[in-house]
């Protein structure tokens, strides 16, 4: 028996389209495990927890995007491990997503791709906030 991992972003399904599709395709993404840490900045106000972000990897052999994150606590560093996604070849860039009504401010969103060879990548949120 295999597990299928599926990254739905947190929609919701209902007969009322006014609250989401009644349907959904769910397929098997790929066999690639990710892990993700975010730190969030010291400052006032950086951490949240309603956030509800997703990154979109992106690499030399296309992209995948994780599940969401969330409860982000000011000067923490989080771990995500996430199962399951397409493998995006060498990672090159992230697109982080939010969802939530709370802002959160990270210093570095770092992505270690599981094997061997692969190096993580390092993104760095820098400069004036305001």
């Amino acid at each position: 028996h295999e597990k299928v991992y599926v990254y739905s972003r947190q929609k919701f399904y209902s007969t009322d389209p006014k609250e989401g599709p009644k349907r959904a395709k769910l397929c098997k993404e790929g066999d690639t495990t990710y892990t993700i840490t975010a730190t969030t900045s010291t400052e006032k106000w950086a951490e949240s927890d309603d956030i509800r972000a997703s990154v979109e990897i992106i690499g030399t052999k296309g992209s995948t995007e994780t599940g969401i994150m969330d409860h982000f606590v000011k000067g923490k560093t989080e771990t995500f491990v996430l199962l399951g996604l397409k493998d995006v070849g060498h990672v090159q860039c992230i697109v982080v997503k939010a969802r939530g009504t709370n802002a959160w401010l990270f210093t570095k969103i770092t992505v270690q791709k599981k094997g061997r060879y692969n190096a993580p990548v390092s993104f760095y949120n820098v400069g004036k906030t305001r």
